[in-house]
Parts: structure tokens; sequence; C-alpha cells
């Protein structure tokens, strides 16, 4: 048992050692296509910021973080089923605050003073904030009470780069699972309902 307990430490200690904390932040697009997100990074509407802690495992690096995204979706031409005569109400935009955890799996090249890497990022995440608004900028009230379910969570793919161990620059897409609303709101408008909130994030992280 201490044999054990003292491999244990060693490893912690060595990790320790080869550990960097950083902060983060960046921009979170909820469209897909590239050109699309562009556009949307420009507007900056929605984003990320938080903090990262990087363990060097050597070929293979793990990067757990604590952020707070702000991201959503947009509907274009959806029916609002609770107006008499279901009549169109224009385009729907939906976004939600959430506290996530992503941990981040790097595994790349190092070439001295710069690595590339791919990136596979699970994540979780609770949501603490929503907006609902329609064409126009008519906001919506979503009432706290409203959401039944706030848990979030999905994947990212993508790739980065890290300048002399203190910078990274990464950009990866990134799969909600779960739906962007999660308020009764939403039973009025069916296209609304099915939304993933899934889309891009590019992220610049500083490591200390």
């Amino acid at each position: 048992m201490k044999k054990l307990i003292v491999i244990v430490a060693s490893l912690l200690v060595a990790v320790s050692a080869h550990a960097q904390l950083g902060v983060m932040a960046g921009i979170t697009s909820s469209k897909a296509d590239l050109k699309e997100a562009y556009a949307d990074v420009k507007n900056a509407t929605s984003y990320h910021v938080g903090v990262a802690y990087k363990m060097d495992l050597g070929l293979i690096k793990i990067q757990p973080a604590i952020i707070y995204n702000v991201k959503g979706s947009k509907v274009g031409n959806i029916i609002n089923k609770a107006t008499e005569g279901a009549v169109t109400a224009g385009d729907f935009e939906y976004k939600t605050g959430s506290i996530e955890v992503p941990v981040q799996l790097q595994a790349g090249l190092d070439l001295g003073i710069v690595r590339a890497y791919g990136i596979l990022e699970p994540f979780v995440g609770y949501q603490i904030t929503n907006t609902a608004q329609t064409t126009g900028g008519t906001k919506i009230d979503v009432k706290w009470s409203e959401v039944k379910n706030k848990l979030e969570y999905g994947v990212g793919l993508g790739a980065g780069v890290e300048l002399i161990e203190h910078v990274q620059v990464a950009v990866r897409y990134f799969w909600n699972l779960g739906n962007a609303s999660n308020a009764n709101i939403a039973t009025a408008y069916d296209a609304v309902r099915t939304q993933k909130a899934s889309g891009i994030m590019a992220s610049v992280v500083l490591l200390f």
C-alpha cells in the first residue's frame, strides 16, 4: 500500500512539474459554414472566456478548462403555433449562457518553438442564462422556471498551434448534442425545438 501511495504521489509530482495554468478567450459561432461563421465572428455576439490547465503527458496533452460560453441558434421563417391562425413570426433567435467544462485532448507534432496538434474535446455544461427574440428585436421573456433541462453536453473536433509553449490558437467545430432551447416557449415554435446550437469556436489561450 505504501509503495502504491509513493508511486501515485510520484506521478502527480511528475505531471504537475509539466503543467501550465492559462486564461482563455474567443468567439463562439452557431454557424457551420465557414463564410457565415466569419460574418458571425465579426458581429462578436457570442463568445467564451475562462481558465485552462494543460498537463503534458508526452505525445498527448490533456487540457481541461472551465469557461462561460454564450451560444445559440437562429431559425428563419418559423411558425408561431401559439398565435391564432399559426402565423409566421419571421426569424427566431435563441441564446444561452452556460458554464462549461471541456476536456481537450491534444496530439500532434512538436517542432521546437511551434507545436501543431489535433483536438478531440468532449464537454458538459449547465445553462445559467437564456434570451430569445424574434425579427425586429422583439424580446421574448423566457422564465427560468420554464427551462426544463439546463444540462448540455457534446464533443468538438479541431486543430491548433502552440507558440513557444505559452500561446495557443485553436479552431474547432463542436456538436452540441442537447437542444438549444429547453424552455416551454419553444413549444410554440416546432423548428426551434430541434436546434442543437452546434457551430465553430476560435480560441486564444495564454499559458503561464
